[in-house]
């Protein structure tokens, strides 16, 4: 069993530049088991690069070692890395419903549609939405696609 205070994220040199503007440099982060971090600065100071970074969506130009409970995963795709994310414009498909955007991944995933099920009236419960599994996601209102977006994170069970 994991301790409380294990290390579950190590960020160590990352340096990352668009063009001649320099938005992380030499960046160190250590995060343990049941911390709850925040990432606070203005606009274009890096904390979106740093968790696309984290995610697999984008490299350092620089040095670097991303590593998740002392594995490094820079080289690990995004949708391999145990973790998820839940985007500024939530990124639900329109086509599908409310219970089907949250089990959009587990069925990339091939869980057995029972257990889908069981996961996904379990997150809607979690987000207050047990009422709307068959609304179209265009129908809600920003913060219920909001929890949606949440659930789906959530319904795969990442380590983060």
């Amino acid at each position: 069993m994991a301790k409380k205070n294990e290390t579950i994220i190590k960020i160590e040199n990352i340096s990352k530049s668009f063009g001649d503007k320099v938005v992380l440099n030499n960046i160190n982060l250590e995060i343990k088991r049941g911390e709850f971090v925040t990432l606070l600065g203005p606009s274009g100071c890096g904390k979106t690069t740093l968790l696309r970074m984290l995610a697999g969506f984008t490299n350092p130009d620089e040095g670097g070692i991303i590593s998740m409970e002392g594995k490094n995963i820079l080289g690990i795709p995004p949708h391999q890395r145990p973790l998820n994310t839940v985007f500024q414009r939530y990124a639900l498909f329109p086509h599908l419903d409310v219970f089907e955007n949250i089990a959009f991944g587990l069925q990339l995933k091939k869980v057995p549609a029972k257990e889908i099920e069981t996961r996904v009236r379990k997150a809607l419960k979690m987000v207050s939405m047990t009422d709307y599994e068959d609304r179209d996601v265009n129908s809600l209102s920003g913060g219920q696609q909001q929890r949606v977006a949440i659930a789906r994170a959530l319904v795969s069970n990442p380590k983060l």
